[in-house]
């Protein structure tokens, strides 16, 4: 496991302003090295990576960014699995204001997630809460303008 010496609000507006986010950029903010896996085809590309340590304590279990083939810098997503102690939803929605709820769980899981997010000039932030425990971060997505 990779120690980033960053919290979680440090190290979002570094990866955001990697925007459009490739595996290298990714990398290097993270220090840790994106593989390429085979769920790769013939329209995008998938990296995977982490897991890491935040300076808070806080750890990005996994790292998953995928790319369109044709014109990644607008088809791209990047996900992190986020894990360790409780990042509160009231803290993410105060740091983060214009929120909006826009996926939640449909009870097939208690890995679903209620999914709360706004556009951005550069794409989409969003941050998960998995029924499991609904009131701690389970995922950020950092999106292109076209995913």
């Amino acid at each position: 496991m990779t120690d980033l010496p960053l919290d979680l609000w440090a190290m979002l507006p570094l990866l955001v302003a990697q925007a459009p986010i490739d595996a290298p950029r990714l990398a290097a903010v993270l220090q840790s090295p994106m593989e390429q896996r085979d769920i790769a085809n013939e329209w995008t590309d998938a990296f995977f990576g982490g897991p890491v340590r935040l300076a808070d304590g806080v750890i990005v279990q996994e790292a998953f960014l995928r790319m369109r083939k044709r014109d990644p810098e607008a088809h791209w997503g990047l996900v992190l699995r986020i894990a360790g102690p409780c990042v509160l939803r009231t803290d993410v929605l105060r740091r983060h204001e214009g929120m909006e709820i826009t996926g939640h769980p449909r009870g097939g899981s208690l890995d679903e997630e209620t999914s709360w997010s706004r556009r951005e000039r550069w794409g989409k932030l969003a941050f998960g809460f998995a029924e499991r425990d609904w009131n701690c971060l389970s995922s950020i997505l950092i999106a292109g303008p076209a995913w």
